[in-house]
C-alpha cells in the first residue's frame, strides 16, 4: 500500500471513531488502538511498518511543543520536585528493575541488552498522558505532575538507550561518563531550545500576518528538536524549553486573529498526529510477531506478562516512598508542600502509560552489531516492548475513570474560580477605562453609560459566583441571556443563508458575515462563567 493511501485511510478511521467515542464514553485513543489491533489480524492486510525516524522527527516535536506551550510554568516550578523525581529517578529505577527482571527470566540476555529493554519501556508517553488525563476532570496538580513528567522523561530514557546500545557495541560502560554526558546533553538541549524560541519570537513580531505566524509556531517545534539532535544534544529537552518559552511570550506579541488561527491549526495537527500514533500502535502487531518462531505462545505470554507487571509495579514501589520519605527526612518539605491524599498517590502510580516513543525506540534497534553479527534477541525485545505498551496503556486508560470515582478524586474548582477572578479583573479594568473616556471627548455620554451599565451587570454576576451560596438569580439571568443570544444568532444565520441562496448577496459577503457569526457563537458557547 502506498504511503499516501495508507495515511488517508488511517485518518479516515480516526475521524469516524470520534462519534463512536462520544456515544460510548470511551476515549477515542482506546478505540483507535483496539480497532487497529483487530484490523491487524485481518488476512491479506498489507503490512504497515512504522519508521522510527517518522516518530522522532515528525510526530514527537509537535506533541511535546504543544504540551509544553499549555503547561503552566508557575505550576511546573511549584511541582518540580515530584516531576523530576519521576522524570529522572523513576526512569532510571524502572530501567534497572526491568533489567534485573529480564535477567531473572533466564533467557540468556546479557546485562547491556537487559538495560536496553529497561530504557525502552521506562518512560510514560507524552501523547498518551495528555490525551487521556485531561479528559477525566482530575485535580490540576495531578495533571501538572503527570504532564510534566511525560515532557522530561523521554530525554532521560533516550540517553540511557544510547548508552545501552554503546555498551552492547563496545562491551564497556562508565557510570561517571554517562552521568556527565547526560548533564551536557540536557543543558545543551535547553540552551538550543531557548535560542530557537527567542529567534522565533523575534521573527513572529515582524511578520504581521496571522497565517505566517501560525506556520512559524509549527516550524519552531521541529527546528528546536532537529537543531538540538544535529548538535548532539537532547531534542526532547530543546523542544520542551521552546514550547515553555513560546507559551509565556507568544500571546503577548501576536494579534487576536493569530490566537484564533493558531489554536484551530494546532488542534487539527494534534488530532491528526494522535490519530496516526494510536492507530499505528495497533497495526504493528504482525511486524512485531515476526521472527518469534523459536518461542511458544505460552513462553511469550509469560515473558510479556512478567515484564509488563514489573513495569506497572515499579511505579507503585517508587511513587509511595518518593512521596513519604522526603517529607519524613526533611520536615521543611512537608511544611512547604503538605502530603497529598493517599488517593492522589494511587492515581499517580496508576497512570504510567507507555506509547509510541517506546515502540519507535524498540524498532530503532539496529539489525546488526558493528561486527556484522545479527543483533541478539532483537525480535524478542520488540515484542516485550509491544506487550508493555498495550498493557500499560489499555488497562490504566480503561480503568482510570472507575478508579477516580472509587478514590473520590474529582476535578477541583480552582480553574473556575481563577477564571471568575480574572473576568472580574477584566471587566473592572474596562469600567476604569470608561470612567477615563467620560472625561475626554470622542464618545457620547449616552453610549458610554450604556456600555458601563452592561459591564456593571457582568461584575455583579461574577461577584455572585464567588459567594458561598449555591444559587444566584443573577447567574440564572446571565445563562438565559446567552441562550437568547444564541437563538438570535440562529435566526441571523438562517437569513444569511437565504440571502445567499436567492443570490441577493455575493458569496464573498456570505463567507465574511458567516465568519463573524461563527466567532460570536463560539464565544457564547465557550464562555463557562
Amino acid at each position: 500500500m502506498e504511503l499516501i493511501e495508507a495515511t488517508l485511510i488511517l485518518l479516515f478511521l480516526t475521524t469516524i471513531t470520534v462519534p463512536w467515542a462520544r456515544r460510548t464514553g470511551v476515549p477515542t485513543e482506546i478505540l483507535l488502538v483496539l480497532g487497529s489491533l483487530v484490523l491487524s489480524l485481518l488476512p491479506g492486510l498489507p503490512p504497515l511498518i512504522l519508521d522510527p525516524a517518522v516518530v522522532f522527527t515528525l510526530f514527537l516535536p509537535p506533541i511535546l511543543f504543544a504540551a509544553a506551550y499549555f503547561t503552566s510554568w508557575r505550576d511546573f516550578k511549584r511541582n518540580r520536585r515530584p516531576i523530576f523525581l519521576l522524570a529522572f529517578g523513576l526512569v532510571l529505577f524502572t530501567t534497572t528493575l526491568v533489567a534485573v527482571a529480564v535477567r531473572r527470566l533466564g533467557l540468556g540476555i546479557s546485562w547491556p541488552l537487559a538495560f536496553l529493554l529497561g530504557a525502552i519501556v521506562s518512560p510514560p508517553d507524552a501523547s498518551a498522558a495528555t490525551a487521556i488525563i485531561r479528559k477525566l476532570g482530575v485535580p490540576r496538580r495531578l495533571v501538572t505532575v503527570i504532564e510534566g513528567e511525560s515532557l522530561v522523561n523521554d530525554a532521560t530514557a533516550l540517553v540511557a538507550y544510547r548508552f545501552a546500545l554503546a555498551a552492547i557495541a563496545t562491551g564497556s560502560f562508565s557510570v561517571g561518563k554517562a552521568a556527565l554526558q547526560f548533564v551536557l546533553v540536557a543543558a545543551g538541549g535547553a540552551a538550543v531550545g531557548w535560542v530557537v524560541a527567542v529567534g522565533g519570537i523575534l521573527i513572529v513580531q515582524r511578520l504581521k500576518n496571522s497565517t505566517a505566524e501560525t506556520t512559524l509556531t509549527l516550524v519552531t517545534s521541529f527546528a528546536a528538536y532537529i537543531f538540538a539532535e544535529r548538535l548532539g544534544f537532547s531534542g526532547v529537552i530543546s523542544t520542551v524549553v521552546g514550547g515553555l518559552y513560546y507559551g509565556r511570550r507568544l500571546p503577548a506579541v501576536t494579534s487576536a486573529q493569530t490566537h484564533i488561527d493558531a489554536e484551530a491549526s494546532w488542534k487539527t495537527v494534534l488530532f491528526i498526529i494522535n490519530g496516526l500514533v494510536f492507530t499505528l500502535i495497533g497495526l504493528q502487531m504482525p511486524a512485531v510477531m515476526e521472527g518469534l518462531d523459536g518461542y511458544s505462545w505460552q513462553q511469550l505470554a509469560s515473558y510479556g506478562a512478567t515484564i509488563a507487571l514489573v513495569v506497572m509495579a515499579v511505579r507503585f514501589i517508587w511513587v509511595f516512598p518518593a512521596a513519604y520519605l522526603p517529607r519524613k527526612l526533611f520536615p521543611s518539605i512537608g511544611r512547604k508542600d503538605p502530603m497529598p491524599p493517599r488517593g492522589f498517590i494511587v492515581a499517580l502510580s496508576w497512570t504510567g502509560m507507555r506509547g509510541i516513543v517506546s515502540l519507535a525506540a524498540a524498532l530503532s534497534i539496529p539489525l546488526t552489531l558493528p561486527s556484522g553479527e545479527e543483533f541478539p534477541f532483537r525480535n524478542l525485545l520488540i515484542f516485550l516492548t509491544y506487550v508493555v505498551i498495550l498493557t500499560t496503556f489499555l488497562i490504566p486508560a480503561t480503568t482510570l475513570p472507575a478508579l477516580m470515582r472509587w478514590l473520590g478524586i474529582k476535578g477541583d474548582d480552582e480553574n473556575r474560580r481563577d477564571e471568575t477572578v480574572a473576568r472580574l479583573a477584566l471587566f473592572r479594568a474596562g469600567l476604569r477605562e470608561l470612567d477615563i473616556l467620560k472625561r475626554a471627548p470622542g464618545f457620547s455620554v449616552e453610549l458610554l453609560e450604556s456600555i458601563a451599565l452592561r459591564y456593571e451587570r457582568r461584575v455583579q454576576t461574577l461577584e455572585s459566583n464567588l459567594e458561598p451560596a449555591a444559587f444566584s438569580p443573577l447567574f440564572d439571568e446571565d445563562q438565559m441571556l446567552r441562550q437568547l443570544m444564541r437563538k438570535l444568532l440562529e435566526a441571523e444565520r438562517k437569513e444569511l443563508t437565504n440571502l445567499r441562496q436567492t443570490a441577493a448577496i455575493h458569496d464573498e459577503v456570505f463567507f465574511h458575515l458567516s465568519r463573524e457569526l461563527d466567532i460570536e457563537d463560539t464565544r457564547l458557547r465557550g464562555q463557562r462563567i
